[in-house]
């Protein structure tokens, strides 16, 4: 009888100390790219400035295009914050149980990486971006 207590009791601190999990992983998920605030005729140097180096450089016909990997979708700062207070409140309320469904679906709706091309003109112009469908591994 009183093994049966400490098992359970065990049971319930290992559930416990799967808390947060699910609102960690929610909270450290990367924001993504608003391909929308970048321009056709915005300059290659602020498009380089706001997102740091390309990946690769490649010719397309009289252009150059910029290849980049970057995480496109997903929820922004306001609604990874929504739903990471929403899952911890649910672990307080089930006692850690809520993990069990959360940690799996934070894990099967992780972010990723989307190849994006921009590409300039010869004078170092926007005139196209594009993004592929298929995600990259990351």
């Amino acid at each position: 009888m009183f093994g049966w207590k400490i098992l359970r009791c065990g049971a319930l601190i290992s559930l416990m100390g799967l808390g947060a999990c699910a609102p960690v992983m929610e909270a450290n998920r990367p924001d993504p790219v608003d391909l929308k605030e970048f321009g056709i005729g915005e300059k290659r140097i602020d498009v380089l400035a706001k997102l740091g180096s390309p990946a690769s450089s490649v010719p397309d016909s009289s252009n150059s295009c910029d290849i980049y990997k970057l995480y496109t979708h997903g929820p922004g700062r306001g609604g990874k914050t929504a739903i990471a207070v929403g899952e911890a409140a649910a672990d307080v309320f089930t006692l850690g149980l809520a993990e069990v469904v959360f940690t799996p679906v934070e894990a099967g709706t992780k972010s990723g990486k989307h190849t994006v091309l921009f590409c300039y003109d010869n004078g170092d112009k926007l005139v196209s971006v594009r993004e592929s469908e298929m995600r990259v591994s990351s």
